[in-house]
């Protein structure tokens, strides 16, 4: 098998950084699985992989594993020997989760939003209400 080399980059995108359910070393890993995805669309990188290069045991590796996959940030495929059921390959994918906020509204609304708060707070607009409230209090009032 080829020899696994993780790119220069990782990516750990807020999703996962600001994510409270996750481990910090959890995190850290999803960083090296991204890593070690960028060449293949997937990385195939073993449990004994991660273990040596964060000198911890398998039971820490497969717990932060189990996380990533648990909340949705990653899909372990495993391949097994049809004959014995013994795993012969495991490749893990990667899911960009976004942020839950506001996730049925659509964009256009954003933009609305945006565009109304921008004219609210333009001075022009400040103005121009000014004068329209100082027309209305000049006028004179019919007392019956």
């Amino acid at each position: 098998m080829k020899k696994l080399e993780p790119s220069y980059y990782a990516i750990l995108s807020a999703p996962i950084r600001y994510d409270k359910r996750l481990s910090p070393s959890a995190k850290i890993l999803y960083a090296e699985i991204t890593s070690l995805t960028n060449q293949l669309g997937f990385c195939y990188a073993s449990n004994r992989y991660f273990e040596e290069l964060y000198q911890v045991s398998t039971q820490s590796v497969n717990t932060w594993l189990k996380q990533l996959q648990e909340y949705g940030y990653i899909q372990r495929h495993l391949y097994r020997d049809k004959g014995t059921k013994e795993i012969l390959n495991r490749y893990i994918t990667i899911f960009e989760k976004p942020i839950q906020k506001n996730l049925n509204r659509p964009i256009q609304d954003f933009f609305n939003d945006n565009n109304k708060h921008s004219i609210l707070n333009s001075n022009s607009f400040k103005k121009e209400k000014k004068k329209k409230e100082k027309k209305i209090n000049a006028r004179p009032r019919n007392y019956e």
